[in-house]
């Protein structure tokens, strides 16, 4: 048997429920309730020993006096304001976040963009002590290059491909891994493991080999990883790089392939593709990356809209940096 205090608190949920837009006394508490909690910043707790309403009943009212528009929310983000294109990627995606910057007119401007971007997601995923692997690429090469120093985040930083391309590029893996190393005040592994060799019998050998043992244990430890992502062009890194020719692209194509990150051949809608070089290239296995918690992509411009997206549909990202043409360009596209 209800008390008299929860009675009468009863009733007023129930007219609370049944209220609709006319200005009588129901439509007066919802005011007032909603006044007592945005402007007074009374908790809901606060308010439902005021109203002799329970906790639940106050945050129906809430919620019934915005679906009202007795209150009405906006947000003041400003010009580079991407909070709704953002939550837009990250539900379309499944996504746990995404960070968008603006789109400069030069790449490079982009990229100083992304890199704080990612200096922001870096500080709140890695704690001390944390492993984080890298991939490789024009993009990574830029963003680790222009993240701020942050010597209090102290994480170490692997390659997550073997070594490949020439030093002086700056894309080396190495090279990618100690600039993050640098600026988040860890220290750097070394995969001096080539990343392509000859034929399936040497990957499966240095797989094997007790000197790569060191680096697949430390692959098994990571906190996060941050990949690229490139389309199967002539205009990638990995064509201009040598590391792939013409044909080799054109057979990933011809395979199903659209995009390739970290090694791996994806076709559009996120699986693996078996290539003529899938079993020539020393990595972290695909398996092993999907149990990495945090495994975030970076990429800029609308051209890598399509490539992104067959990236993102694998389900192995679980957040994205990027700038607002590649997410406009992304959700024009749609997921499915």
């Amino acid at each position: 048997m209800l008390r008299m205090g929860e009675d009468e608190g009863r009733q007023t949920e129930d007219s609370i429920r049944a209220a609709d837009g006319r200005p009588d006394g129901s439509h007066s508490l919802l005011a007032k309730i909603a006044h007592l909690y945005y402007i007074e910043n009374l908790s809901q707790k606060d308010i439902s020993q005021r109203t002799r309403m329970s906790v639940a009943g106050v945050s129906r009212a809430l919620a019934r006096a915005r679906e009202l528009k007795i209150v009405s929310i906006s947000i003041q983000g400003g010009e580079n304001d991407f909070s709704r294109l953002e939550i837009e990627i990250e539900r379309t995606f499944g996504l746990s976040e995404c960070l968008l910057v603006p789109s400069y007119g030069r790449i490079e401007h982009t990229y100083q963009g992304l890199a704080a971007a990612a200096a922001d997601l870096l500080s709140r995923t890695l704690k001390p002590g944390a492993v984080l692997g890298v991939s490789w690429g024009d993009t990574l090469r830029s963003v680790g290059e222009s993240l701020p120093r942050m010597p209090s985040v102290r994480a170490d930083v692997i390659p997550v491909i073997g070594a490949l391309g020439w030093i002086e590029t700056g894309i080396y893996p190495n090279s990618i891994a100690r600039t993050f190393a640098q600026k988040l005040g860890g220290s750097s592994y070394l995969v001096n493991t080539p990343a392509f060799v000859d034929d399936p019998e040497t990957r499966k050998a240095l797989m094997e080999d007790s000197n790569l043992r060191p680096v697949r244990d430390i692959w098994s430890r990571l906190d996060m990883a941050f990949l690229g992502v490139s389309a199967l062009t002539v205009d990638s890194s990995m064509y201009r790089s040598g590391i792939f020719t013409e044909p080799d692209l054109e057979g990933m194509r011809t395979a199903g392939g659209e995009c390739i990150s970290n090694f791996v051949v994806f076709d559009g809608r996120g699986r693996m593709v078996p290539t003529s070089v899938s079993d020539r290239m020393v990595y972290l296995p695909l398996e092993d990356l999907r149990r990495v918690r945090t495994v975030a992509i970076a990429a800029a411009g609308a051209a890598k809209a399509e490539p992104l997206r067959a990236m993102l549909r694998s389900g192995i990202c679980s957040a994205l940096v990027t700038d607002a043409d590649c997410a406009r360009a992304l959700l024009s596209m749609g997921s499915s």
